[in-house]
C-alpha cells in the first residue's frame, strides 16, 4: 500500500495557497494550509504533517520565527522544510539552512521544480528511516586502531604487555592494514609525551639512510658543514618507527644489527659512541623470514627484530569491523575535511561490503572521503558510492572504477610512482585544497609544495 504523505503549506498569499494545495492533492498528496506562521504552528502540532511548505515573509509570525519555534517544540521530530521567499536573501537563507530547513526555493517557484524538491526530500525522510549507522557526537574523534575481532583483540592484549619496556617490536601486514596506527597505540601506551619518529626506510636513497638516522659530524663527509642530529637521537625516550624494513640494503643492516644489540652507535664521521634510549619497532609488508631463506635479508637481524610480533590482519579478515570503521573514517572525514556527515544507509554498507578492498584500511578511508566530498544531504548512501562498479571479471565483486593509488598495490612499480599517483590523487578530491590535501597526506604544507613541483603536478580545471 502506498504511503500518502502529509504536507502543510503556510503563506499568506491565498493564491499560492489554493494553487500549490491543488497541484500537491492532483499528485496524490494530503495537503492542509495555514495564512500565516502562528496558525502555521498549530496546524504542525495538530496535523504532523512530514513536509512544509513556508514563506519567509508573513504576517504575526514569520517565516523564520516559525522555524525557531518548531525546533523548539519539536527538536529532532521536526517535518521536513522547504523555505519559500519572493526575495533572494541571502542572510535569511543562511539563517534558515542553519535552523534546519532543507531546501530554499525563490517565488514564483515552477510546479515541476517544487514537485522535485519534495520528491527529494520525500527520499531524504525515507533514507533517514534505513539508516544503518548515526554518527553519535558523544566522545572526542581519536585517530587510532579500533576493532572487535579477535585479531584485533589479540594486537590491544600484545601491546598492553608492552608498557614498561623497551622491547623491540616487528609489526606485519599488507599495505593498507594499518601497521603505522599500531605502531602509534603501542607508543601512546607505553611513552606517551615522548616524540614518535616514523622513517619510510625505501624513500631514503641507499648512501643516505645511515646518516639519515645515526646523524653525522662536521666535516664527515662533503656538504657536512655542522653537525647534525640523526633520528636516534633525534627520538629521545620515545618511539622509531622503521617502516619497510626490508628496503633496507645489506650494509646498514649489518650496522642496524648492531645497533639493536649493543643500542649505541656513532654518528657518521664521529668518534664518540652515543647511547639509544628509545624502542624501535619495524613494520613490513613482506614475509622477512622469506626474505631470510632467499639470502635478501640477514637471519640473525630477522630475529633480533622478530621478539614481538605483531600480525595486523587485512580488511577482508574482521569484516565483522567493517561499519565501526566506516563510522570512524567519516568521523575523521568531518573532522579533517570539515564536512557534516550524519549518517550512511544499510544499502550504502552492504554494497561497500561486496568490494574485495585490496587496498585495506588505507583504500577505505580514501573511499569514505572521497563519498564525504561529494554527500548531499548528510547522508551517505549507495549512489554516494557509484565510483565503485561491478567487475564481470571478478565475479560480482566490485572495483574502484577510477583506479588512483589503488590499482598501485598489486603491481610491481617504483615507490616513487606510487608517491606521485596518490598525492595527485587526493589533491583531486580535496580540489587541490593544499591545507586540507597536507593534512589527509600527514606532511606539511611546504613538503607538499615540494612534491607538487618534483612531481610536475598541475591542477586540471
Amino acid at each position: 500500500m502506498t504511503k500518502t504523505w502529509k504536507i502543510l503549506i503556510v503563506d499568506d498569499d491565498v493564491s499560492i495557497l489554493r494553487s500549490y494545495q491543488k497541484y500537491l492533492e492532483s499528485e496524490g498528496f494530503s495537503v492542509f494550509t495555514a495564512k500565516d506562521g502562528a496558525e502555521g504552528f498549530n496546524k504542525t502540532i495538530k496535523e504532523s504533517p512530514e513536509i512544509i511548505l513556508m514563506d519567509i515573509n508573513m504576517p504575526v509570525r514569520t517565516g523564520l520565527e516559525l522555524l525557531e519555534d518548531l525546533n523548539r517544540e519539536l527538536g529532532t521530530s521536526m517535518p521536513l522544510v522547504i523555505m519559500l521567499t519572493a526575495y533572494g536573501d541571502l542572510e535569511a537563507a543562511v539563517k534558515a539552512t542553519r535552523l534546519g530547513a532543507y531546501d530554499f526555493l525563490t517565488k514564483p517557484v515552477p510546479l515541476e521544480k517544487l514537485r522535485l524538491s519534495i520528491s527529494r526530500g520525500i527520499e531524504k525522510i525515507t533514507l533517514t528511516e534505513h539508516v544503518a549507522h548515526v554518527i553519535k557526537d558523544d566522545s572526542e574523534f581519536k585517530d587510532t586502531i579500533i576493532g572487535r575481532d579477535s585479531s584485533m583483540i589479540e594486537i590491544y592484549k600484545t601491546i598492553g604487555t608492552l608498557q614498561g619496556n623497551k622491547a623491540s617490536v616487528l609489526v606485519c601486514g599488507e599495505s593498507g592494514t594499518g601497521k603505522e596506527m599500531v605502531a602509534k597505540a603501542i607508543h601512546e601506551m607505553s611513552s606517551p609525551g615522548t616524540p614518535f619518529i616514523a622513517i619510510n626506510c625505501a624513500a631514503i636513497p641507499e648512501n643516505l639512510i645511515e646518516s639519515e638516522l645515526m646523524g653525522y659530524v662536521k666535516g664527515a663527509f662533503t656538504g657536512a658543514a655542522a653537525n647534525r642530529e640523526g633520528k636516534f637521537e633525534a627520538v629521545k625516550t620515545g618511539t622509531l618507527l622503521l617502516d619497510e624494513i626490508s628496503e633496507t640494503p645489506p650494509d646498514f643492516q649489518t650496522k642496524l644489527l648492531r645497533f639493536l644489540q649493543e643500542r649505541q652507535y656513532y654518528p657518521v664521521g664521529g668518534n664518540e659512541k652515543k647511547n639509544f634510549n628509545g624502542r624501535v619497532i619495524a613494520a613490513t609488508n613482506k614475509n622477512l623470514k622469506n626474505l631470510v631463506d632467499a639470502g635478501k635479508f640477514r637471519e640473525d637481524l630477522y630475529y633480533r627484530l622478530n621478539v614481538i610480533t605483531i600480525t595486523v590482519p587485512p580488511l577482508r579478515d574482521h569484516m565483522s569491523d567493517f561499519e565501526m570503521l566506516v563510522i570512524h573514517f567519516m568521523k575523521k572525514a568531518n573532522l579533517v575535511l570539515k564536512t557534516s556527515l550524519e549518517s550512511i544507509t544499510k544499502e550504502a554498507v552492504d554494497y561497500l561490503k561486496k568490494y574485495n578492498w585490496p587496498g585495506n584500511l588505507r583504500e577505505l578511508e580514501n573511499v569514505m572521503i572521497k563519498a564525504s566530498l561529494n554527500a548531499k544531504d548528510r547522508i551517505l548512501t549507495r549512489d554516494s558510492f557509484m565510483f565503485l562498479a561491478s567487475d564481470p571479471d571478478k565475479n560480482g565483486d566490485l572495483t574502484e572504477t577510477t583506479s588512483p593509488a589503488y590499482d598501485l598495490f598489486n603491481k610491481m612499480v617504483p615507490l616513487r610512482d606510487i608517491e606521485k599517483e596518490y598525492i595527485e590523487f587526493v589533491l583531486r578530491q580535496t580540489n587541490w585544497h593544499k591545507g586540507k590535501s597536507a593534512e589527509i597526506l600527514g606532511i606539511t604544507r611546504p613538503t607538499l609544495d615540494k612534491r607538487i613541483e618534483e612531481f610536475r603536478l598541475v591542477k586540471n580545471d
